[in-house]
């Protein structure tokens, strides 16, 4: 009889072994299955972010596998055909930079000075860009300009663009000077200090960008493009439009450029001879209020 009872209690201990092996290994298994529904739920969070990017807004002064197209639209602004800009309309006066009363002329190294001031999430100082740096091309060469767009909580989001901060420009008859105060979040970048300062702050009280003043004595306050025909395009529609005089785009940037160029050439009194006795130049010429 006491054989039997302990064979009994020692199947029944064996049985409540197995028993709770058994629960340890489900315990287990549920963990494991939990781990892994966390991992696959991770990646695709990851994955949706990664590719919820827009591919085509770089952030400020910064690089991605978009800035190609950026870098291709560059190459061809820089080098935009004089024969291209002479097909274009003529510039309106309201593209043309005003006298400024009392200006003085603003010069560095000896050479008449132009001086911009703007910022990276600014959608005028975006559109205008393009135009500036296609007619200052002409007359010198820029280098680190980066790609960049507007703000995206602003009129015109995104606008494609460069940066001027920490770009270089050099020229043998003009001086450039720019002046990013805040970049695309806003956030201070470039002190406006000094002369650039004081000149702005004369004759630019509003605070108002993009403002430009072409040797201290002309100048521009915001675009001179029509905002509304560059809203939404990329930096291949943009270009593209450039490159063809008789589209939308072609019709508002172009006689900027030309305008741009021929307030230029007023300050290096017509140098280089090339680009300041083409028709489009001389035919913008005649808007300067001198």
């Amino acid at each position: 009889m006491a054989k039997s009872s302990r064979a009994e209690a020692a199947a029944k201990a064996a049985k409540m072994r197995e028993e709770a092996a058994r629960k340890d290994r489900q315990r287990r298994q549920v963990i494991a299955a939990v781990i892994a529904v966390v991992v696959v739920i991770g990646a695709v969070v990851i994955g949706v972010a990664v590719s919820g990017r827009p591919a085509s807004t770089p952030a400020a002064g910064g690089s991605t596998g978009s800035n190609a197209s950026a870098d291709a639209a560059l190459a061809k602004l820089v080098a935009l055909p004089q024969a291209t800009l002479d097909a274009s309309a003529a510039p309106n006066t309201n593209q043309a930079p005003t006298k400024l009363q009392g200006g003085t002329a603003l010069t560095k190294d000896g050479k008449p000075k132009v001086l911009y001031v703007g910022a990276e999430y600014c959608p005028f100082c975006a559109m205008e860009r393009w135009p500036l740096i296609a007619a200052l091309s002409k007359f010198g060469t820029f280098s680190g300009l980066k790609p960049t767009t507007s703000a995206t909580d602003d009129v015109h989001p995104d606008t494609p663009t460069w940066t001027f901060a920490n770009s270089t420009y050099t020229s043998d008859v003009l001086s450039f000077e720019a002046v990013e105060t805040a970049d695309r979040q806003k956030n201070a970048l470039q002190p406006l200090e000094g002369e650039n300062a004081q000149i702005f702050q004369k004759f630019n009280p509003g605070g108002g960008i993009p403002w430009i003043t072409y040797g201290g004595t002309y100048a521009t306050d915001g675009a001179t493009v029509d905002a509304n025909v560059l809203d939404g395009k990329t930096y291949d529609q943009i270009i593209a439009g450039i490159e063809d005089p008789t589209s939308d785009i072609g019709k508002t940037v172009n006689p900027a450029v030309n305008m741009i160029s021929a307030q230029l050439c007023e300050m290096t009194g017509g140098k280089p001879a090339n680009v300041c006795t083409s028709q489009a130049v001389m035919s913008a010429s005649v808007l300067i209020k001198r």
